[in-house]
């Protein structure tokens, strides 16, 4: 008996020490690297979400295309404002008459001497009408309405995937926390059963199969310490920060709540808020606007051209001079280059209209798939529960009977392994109760809202 407790000991002792070190890597690997922003202890579901939103890379590059969508906005909306422009020159030349083609008789026809010539002014240019460029414009002005949303959509992206390593990581917390539980419960039956043995009330298998449950309890705990850590490990990636495991989850809140869900309203809230819908929806006015404008490069461009400055030999020696001009420019024939340029962006707008069509079809899926998987989550998590304080029960009641001696540890044993796996259970059905909700509020665009408080 003295063996197979120093057994136990031994076993439990090295189990102790697991966590710190598993956390001592952890932060060793981050010595050298840049200095990120640290995590605070305990983190919950809003300060990680936060964080995220703060650091993604995801939404940076969302950005960075967002950027780019408003400098070709400005370009298309240049092309309907006034022009200015300012040139000077300076030079000292000589012509002869005959190579400009002209020929006066009696005048001498040779070189001529040399002379100067300056010019400076500066030169207004406005397009009067060019239905061309105000319905590119137009477009572009679409396309960064169309990324501007896409930004709202990584952020609602990002959140998804922090809730989803977080809830991963209140997971592992709690299959490691009730896996504890487990093995306190069997360490007590164990040292129960080694009474009895002293006493001669049960016999020495008894203990061996009570300290084989402790010690196979034990390595599923130090299993689900590890897979804490990882957890751990895994969402400060997520939330680009300091890499490090030394911060503890701990917020129910990340399992949401139970609000009613009407499946034809969670649609119509999905496709009225979905900011990647929305973005669908301006891509495809771009779309049709690059059409139109496109179409009008068949249409006569108006404009205005105003000079005015200063001619003469010199800056010094010159007089005002000025231009004022109107032009008409009217496409007579192109080759087809309209034709297919026209072609070209119908392809583009078909191609469009197809995206937002699928998306919307996408959309209703995610969010009948999701309300179905809270539905069922629920249920699995009631469940569950009832399993659990069942499992609980019939330990109690095992307990007893053997300790009055009218059977021996195996029924409590294999009442321990039913309270285990019904933990287990539990825990998975929490998991996905909480990936379901957090998957509805991103199918109706409200992820962002939902877990940003």
């Amino acid at each position: 008996m003295g063996i197979l407790l120093l057994a136990f000991a031994a076993g439990h002792g090295s189990a102790q020490n697991q966590p710190g070190a598993q956390t001592q890597p952890g932060a060793s690997t981050q010595a050298g690297a840049p200095n990120q922003q640290t995590l605070p202890n305990p983190l919950t579901l809003s300060q990680a979400v936060t964080l995220a939103l703060t650091n993604s890379s995801v939404i940076r590059t969302a950005q960075s295309q967002l950027d780019q969508a408003t400098g070709r906005y400005a370009q298309s909306r240049g092309a309907l404002l006034p022009q200015i422009e300012g040139h000077a020159s300076q030079a000292y030349m000589t012509i002869v008459l005959k190579g400009l083609g002209i020929n006066i008789p009696n005048v001498p026809q040779g070189k001529s001497d040399p002379f100067g010539s300056f010019n400076a002014r500066v030169t207004l240019s406005q397009d009067l009408l060019n239905l061309a460029n105000l319905q590119a414009w137009k477009s572009t002005r679409s396309r960064q309405d169309s990324s501007r949303l896409l930004v709202q959509n990584a952020r609602e992206i990002v959140v998804l995937d922090v809730v989803a390593a977080y809830l991963q990581a209140l997971r592992a917390k709690a299959s490691r926390d009730a896996l504890t539980e487990q093995t306190k419960l069997a360490t007590d039956l164990y040292r129960i059963t080694l009474d009895q043995v002293k006493q001669g009330v049960s016999a020495g298998l008894d203990a061996n199969r009570a300290l084989q449950q402790v010690n196979s309890l034990e390595q599923q705990r130090q299993e689900a310490e590890q897979s804490y850590v990882t957890a751990k490990l895994t969402l400060a990636n997520t939330l680009q920060v300091h890499i490090t495991s030394d911060f503890e989850v701990d917020d129910a809140t990340a399992y949401g709540t139970d609000a009613p869900v009407e499946s034809q309203a969670a649609v119509n809230a999905a496709l009225t808020s979905r900011p990647d819908y929305r973005a669908a929806q301006a891509g495809v006015r771009a779309a049709e606007l690059q059409v139109h404008s496109v179409k009008a490069y068949r249409f006569p461009v108006l404009g205005a051209n105003l000079s005015d400055g200063q001619s003469g030999e010199s800056p010094v020696h010159n007089q005002n001079v000025y231009r004022l001009a109107g032009t008409l420019y009217i496409p007579i024939f192109t080759s087809g280059r309209i034709r297919g340029e026209i072609d070209e962006a119908q392809g583009a707008l078909h191609e469009a209209q197809s995206g937002a069509d699928q998306l919307r079809s996408q959309i209703q899926t995610e969010v009948l798939t999701a309300i179905a998987g809270v539905e069922w989550a629920l249920k699995e998590v009631e469940t569950s529960a009832a399993n659990v304080k069942l499992s609980r029960e019939e330990v109690q009641l095992t307990r007893q009977r053997f300790t009055q001696g009218i059977t021996d540890n195996t029924e409590v044993v294999n009442a321990q392994d039913r309270v285990s796996k019904a933990d287990d259970a539990r825990v998975r059905a929490m998991y996905t109760l909480g990936l379901a909700r957090a998957n509805l509020a991103r199918a109706t665009g409200a992820a962002e809202k939902t877990y940003r408080k």
